[in-house]
């Protein structure tokens, strides 16, 4: 007997979501306060990338090389936090339809 996996988009990692189900259907925690979590470290983190930025360039660094090195940090940063939200998001919504699922 075999447990058909829920469809899940490309860009939701299987792993991540499951980690992130074990996580929700264990500790009961609460969906708005791992998010709320999530986006102040995003913030916290930014500033202080966008500051590290800002400080070499008005220390003189090179523009160019300065640009390009920190927006390719910040892109890869927010790309990273961007896919473990939805992953997030996809492991909360398959626990809301597997609870549906055993209501019915």
């Amino acid at each position: 007997m075999s447990i058909s996996a829920p469809s899940r988009p490309w860009y939701c990692r299987d792993d991540v979501v499951d980690e992130y189900k074990q996580t929700l259907a264990e500790d009961g925690e609460q969906l708005p306060m791992i998010k709320t979590l999530k986006i102040i470290r995003a913030i916290i983190v930014n500033v202080g990338l966008f500051a590290g930025w800002l400080y070499a360039l008005y220390l003189g660094g090179d523009p160019t090389i300065i640009t390009v090195f920190a927006l390719a940090v910040v892109g890869a940063y927010n790309g990273l936090e961007l896919g473990d939200y939805l992953a997030l998001v996809q492991a909360y919504n398959e626990i809301q339809t597997e609870a549906n699922d055993q209501d019915d």
